[in-house]
């Protein structure tokens, strides 16, 4: 008995203790709900569940729209990479191709804008010798060197019905210097020849030789020839520079002042552009030209003054 009413006293001192500290530092016992509210609050119903499903939460939602940006961001890239690519990639031109249809197209457009022989280098006959170059025997070709001939036939008879009588003597030279041995090229000499002063007996001949032999052939010239420079004269001394070509001769160019004597070396010396004549100038009186050369006989005709 007394034990149990000692724990009685003691219990019942213990709860005033308990409550006495409790008021003291202002806290309150912890309320406690029933059993039944906390089941409802822990277990939704089965609508609400799938509705929690489909809805996706905050974080779901983050992880998405990171998932995409992320996507799209490397989308982007690949794009840019792509274009960065495809614009560094440098255009391929095409080589022009050496080629005999080239050629011969390049030959075709020169003839066609008159630009037979020359200029050196951009004409339709350098054109064509690259061509023959690899085909010797192009019919093409060939037939494009008597057409370049022909035409500077048309053009040797419209210089000599405007009395262009030098001019026509260049054409010439060109003509015969694509194809030396064209069958009408004696022809169109007589048609020169035709319009020229016919040629006189020389100042100093030597008789006719049995063998060829080293002669001299002396060309006077007059001092009107050399003051007017006239296209008779212009035309005589080409003629003359041809001729002298052929022959392999040498000359001596004598005038009375040097430019004199240069005009008459620049005169003869432009009768064929590839070619130049082998003459010296001197500043002399009378004025004339010395040819030596090898023949059996007088090869040079003379100016008739």
């Amino acid at each position: 008995m007394y034990f149990i009413h000692f724990f009685s006293q003691q219990h019942v001192l213990g709860g005033l203790l308990l409550v006495l500290f409790l008021s003291i530092s202002g806290c309150s016992a912890p309320e406690i709900k029933p059993a039944t509210e906390a089941n409802v609050q822990l277990q939704p119903s089965r609508e609400q569940s799938s509705q929690a499903a489909e809805a996706p939460t905050p974080s779901n939602q983050a992880t998405e729209k990171a998932s995409a940006a992320a996507t799209t961001s490397a989308t982007e890239v690949a794009s840019d990479k792509t274009e960065v690519s495809t614009a560094k990639q440098p255009t391929k031109t095409p080589a022009i191709k050496d080629t005999v249809s080239f050629w011969l197209g390049e030959a075709g457009w020169a003839f066609s804008q008159d630009r037979l022989t020359t200029p050196k280098g951009n004409s339709a006959y350098n054109y064509l010798q690259r061509v023959l170059v690899k085909q010797p025997k192009n019919p093409q070709a060939l037939v494009a060197l008597e057409q370049i001939v022909q035409r500077y036939y048309e053009l040797v008879r419209s210089s000599l019905k405007q009395g262009k009588v030098a001019q026509a003597q260049v054409y010439l030279t060109r003509a015969l210097g694509v194809l030396p041995a064209h069958a009408e090229g004696p022809a169109m000499l007589k048609l020169i020849a035709a319009r020229q002063p016919k040629p006189k007996a020389a100042m100093e001949s030597m008789p006719e030789t049995q063998k060829p032999a080293l002669r001299t052939q002396i060309l006077a010239l007059t001092s009107a020839q050399l003051q007017q420079q006239d296209e008779a004269t212009i035309a005589w001394l080409m003629r003359l520079a041809l001729k002298a070509q052929s022959l392999k001769a040498t000359m001596l160019i004598v005038a009375p002042k040097d430019s004199q004597a240069r005009w008459l070396y620049q005169t003869m010396n432009s009768a064929d552009p590839e070619l130049r004549i082998r003459a010296n100038i001197k500043r002399g009186a009378p004025a004339r030209i010395e040819v030596n050369y090898v023949a059996r006989v007088d090869e040079l005709e003379v100016y008739d003054h």
